[in-house]
């Protein structure tokens, strides 16, 4: 993996710079009435208005949704919600901490941008975000797909920088995170005797890298606590804890428990290949010891606190995937 401060810079995407970005429209796209810049917008939700329930988006969670808009004229002053897969986490509040998934389409032009996931945790009530956010996201259940129609009225009255605009329908896949979520399942019989790792499940672990021992040459995969939750896949969006070690010592290099304890997520493909392996097949819930070679991690680099060829070792807790 990555160090967690590279991770975050070369994947990140700014929630309030994606959304404020999708208002600044062409003049001629622009539908309907010139909306009041000087107003105050209202944040109110409409449950399966007219507009949004004219608009037909599929249910494959996690996955890129196939998407018809409704007609730009359908759109009133308020925006309208439908929760297109209803979760089962508890409902979101402006305190709540999320991992999601996001398409915008414009209702001027039809075009419509990449499903994308936003990299790292959003905070509902961060004052950087478009005003609307935690509006749209309120009372929603946890690992839900919603359809939100936003008037551009309330962009307009949200952003900065924006002139004209037309209505845009968000689709977005939303999850909890918090700080302090950990591997919850059942704890397993260790498997090497390479890395000791103790700890009750909901907890950060204690771990104890045993660097007298023979620098393992193939990666070694412990499941030290076995979660009942949905399977990571090549590609997924996950959200996990992590520690990171030099085998050679024992020494930390990174954790998402020294920064915080606040989860991190990040794609399967965005990581060094031992991470990636150590995370495929895995259960969320879960809690991984793994230890690879440098081939399968950063090789030769000098990354500035990894050594070249060193043999790495990661303890990982899968929180959530998608």
């Amino acid at each position: 993996m990555r160090s967690r401060s590279s991770l975050l810079v070369a994947g990140a995407l700014s929630l309030a710079l994606i959304l404020s970005g999708c208002a600044g429209t062409d003049p001629e796209s622009s539908t309907g009435p010139t909306p009041d810049i000087g107003a105050s917008p209202s944040f109110e939700i409409i449950e399966d208005g007219e507009a949004i329930s004219n608009a037909v988006i599929s249910e494959n969670f996690g996955d890129t949704p196939e998407v018809t808009l409704p007609a730009a004229d359908l759109v009133g002053e308020q925006m309208e919600r439908t929760i297109v897969v209803e979760g089962d986490g508890e409902p979101l509040t402006s305190e709540s901490m999320v991992v999601m998934k996001q398409g915008v389409y414009d209702l001027g032009t039809g075009e419509g941008g990449e499903f994308m996931p936003i990299q790292g945790g959003v905070q509902l009530n961060n004052p950087q975000l478009p005003a609307y956010m935690a509006a749209m996201l309120a009372d929603v259940p946890a690992n839900s797909r919603i359809g939100v129609i936003v008037p551009a009225e309330v962009m307009l009255g949200s952003t900065t920088g924006a002139e004209n605009v037309s209505p845009m329908l968000l689709v977005l896949d939303v999850q909890s995170i918090a700080a302090g979520d950990a591997a919850d399942g059942e704890p397993q019989e260790a498997t090497q005797d390479l890395v000791t790792v103790t700890g009750e499940p909901g907890a950060q672990p204690t771990i104890e890298v045993h660097s007298d021992q023979p620098e393992p040459t193939e990666q070694v995969i412990d499941v030290t606590i076995k979660g009942d939750g949905a399977t990571v896949e090549a590609g997924d969006f996950v959200t996990v804890q992590y520690t990171g070690l030099l085998f050679s010592d024992g020494t930390e290099f990174d954790s998402s428990w020294t920064n915080g304890g606040t989860p991190i997520s990040f794609e399967t493909t965005g990581v060094v290949e031992g991470f990636a392996n150590a995370l495929v097949d895995q259960t969320v819930g879960s809690r991984i010891t793994t230890v690879f070679p440098s081939e399968l991690g950063y090789g030769d680099q000098d990354t500035g606190t990894i050594p070249p060829g060193s043999t790495l070792v990661f303890v990982v807790d899968i929180i959530a995937t998608m």
